[in-house]
């Protein structure tokens, strides 16, 4: 972790991303207020172990420990960086711990003795709550029975209503809200009337639901008409509203995913306490089944989405004379944002490439698709591979989104020659054992230049002749960035040293490094997604 702090200043900001946007533009990561700056100023990466800071050709300059930077930077703890109208100290490792407190409030409905509010109960933590263990039976098995067929919401809700008023017989009213994960407003998607003629009446009062989503707590009022606590008062004696519950509907990680409102119009049957513990347990047997459902259809979503994906890799490695090739790739998720293609072109050339989108999930995974297509495009209709990768730089610059950016090395190997040619858009160096020789060098380090989608900027190129006996590696973070089980990373030094252990033979050398790396991992689970493409020149 790191972060930036502001000297003499309130300000703080935390890394949390392996490229950080700093200017004066709000689309940027870290937004500086002084007119002085640049709208995209600077921009600090994560590489490695370490975090280096570059300038993006900004009026008024980026400095370090005082010292106007001209190319990229490495930082270290306590180096201060200056930007137009503020200087911060950077922070890195256990020492750079936030100085901000999180606090999560629980407010509690404060009852005065007066207050027709009989009781409220917290729904978040451990629910099993002391009732009658008969009414909390009958409340799960009769949720279970009526849920136990169905996998879709809108079958789904209907029923846990149809469960809650066999348990609760004085319940006139019953509604199930969920939140909607695009906007975060709770809409309406069950209902249900005790006489069928008043169904056209079913107005819904937003106060007590409000109050139980903000707070967490299940509520339970014996005369909400006349309950100070609630804001929207009239709205409650208009609909004639006497007895109610009201509960949130909790993931099991604590998110509000909706609410279940039961209330009465009968001032001879208010719910009782035990009441409000079954409907608490009734609820988290709905919010489980809502989950479930939720989760049915993205798994449903995703088992399309990675065979769409999927599409996209290779199919099968190319068949050409005297070299020869090896390919893995395992998703952190069931779908992921690395990408790989070898992609044959005019000239009797054939190009390597090796992306990796920021993030994970669905998103990445089609900004991915995207880059799979322009750079077959690109590749084959520039002139040279440098101008290739800019274009294709400016295409998904339009394309992506701020939060978004694409690291992409590319060799292009002349199958006559054997010459490769590599460009390096914000990518980790392709690694190159030789034959005969102990070293492992990084091929390409000195032309690194800013990852696709974050400035329009030219690219170096680099030509490298592809000798017999050479076999070259190149891979994503997901390889060194591996942690075993006490947290540490598999790093590109144990990366190195596990290729100069490697057999020579390509296919053998890729698996001797993915099992090194499982064998580091010791079972614990990818952080990100794992890409490693080797190619190698018969000796």
């Amino acid at each position: 972790m790191a972060v930036l702090r502001e000297l003499n200043g309130p300000r703080e900001f935390i890394v949390r991303s392996k490229m950080t946007l700093i200017g004066r533009d709000p689309s940027c990561d870290f937004i500086l207020d002084s007119e002085q700056a640049s709208r995209r100023h600077a921009i600090l990466v994560k590489r490695g172990d370490g975090f280096c800071i570059e300038d993006l050709g900004s009026v008024n300059g980026t400095f370090v420990n005082g010292q106007r930077i001209e190319q990229r930077v490495n930082l270290q703890s306590e180096d201060q960086v200056s930007f137009p109208g503020s200087t911060f100290t950077f922070s890195e490792g256990p020492q750079a711990e936030s100085r901000e407190e999180f606090k999560t409030l629980s407010e509690k409905p404060d009852a005065g003795p007066e207050s027709p509010i009989m009781s409220s109960l917290d729904v978040v933590g451990d629910l099993r709550v002391k009732v009658d263990p008969e009414a909390k039976l009958r409340a799960i098995l009769e949720i279970s029975r009526n849920l136990s067929n169905t996998l879709a919401l809108k079958e789904v809700l209907p029923k846990i209503l149809e469960s809650l008023f066999l348990i609760f017989p004085q319940a006139d009213r019953g509604f199930v809200l969920l939140r909607d994960p695009n906007t975060g407003q709770l809409v309406p998607q069950a209902q249900r009337h005790r006489r069928p003629e008043k169904r056209d009446s079913l107005l819904l009062s937003r106060s007590i639901i409000d109050q139980a989503m903000k707070t967490g707590r299940a509520l339970l009022s014996a005369d909400a008409a006349s309950d100070a606590r609630f804001e929207s008062t009239d709205s409650i004696r208009a609909l004639q509203i006497r007895s109610i519950m009201c509960v949130p509907m909790l993931s099991q990680d604590g998110a509000g995913l909706g609410a279940i409102q039961i209330d009465s119009q009968d001032r001879r049957y208010p719910f009782q306490q035990e009441d409000l513990d079954v409907l608490v347990a009734a609820s988290t047997q709905a919010a489980r089944a809502v989950e479930f459902v939720r989760l049915h259809l993205e798994m449903r979503d995703l088992e399309a989405s990675t065979r769409i994906q999927k599409g996209f890799l290779p199919s099968e490695r190319p068949r050409v004379a005297a070299l020869h090739f090896f390919d893995h790739y395992s998703p952190a998720q069931h779908i992921g944002g690395d990408y790989y293609d070898y992609i044959p072109l005019p000239g009797n050339r054939l190009a390597v490439a090796l992306g990796d989108v920021s993030g994970k999930g669905i998103s990445a995974a089609l900004l991915m698709a995207r880059l799979s297509a322009a750079a077959r495009f690109y590749l084959a209709s520039s002139p040279t591979v440098s101008e290739a990768v800019r274009e294709l730089n400016a295409l998904m610059t339009r394309a992506g989104s701020e939060e978004r950016f694409i690291t992409f090395v590319v060799v292009v190997i002349d199958l006559a020659s054997f010459a490769a040619t590599i460009v390096n858009a914000g990518h980790l160096p392709p690694l190159r054992k030789r034959r005969d020789q102990p070293q492992v060098e990084e091929q390409g380090d000195a032309i690194v230049g800013m990852p696709l989608a974050v400035v329009d900027r030219p690219y170096e190129e680099m030509v490298v002749p592809l000798e017999p006996g050479d076999t070259w590696v190149l891979f994503t973070d997901g390889v060194t960035e591996a942690r075993n089980p006490e947290g540490d990373l598999y790093g590109i030094e144990r990366l190195r040293a596990a290729v100069a252990k490697a057999p020579a033979n390509v296919e053998s050398l890729g698996r001797f490094v993915l099992d090194d790396v499982g064998d580091y991992a010791a079972g614990r689970p990818l952080g990100d997604d794992l890409t490693i493409v080797c190619f190698g020149r018969s000796a």
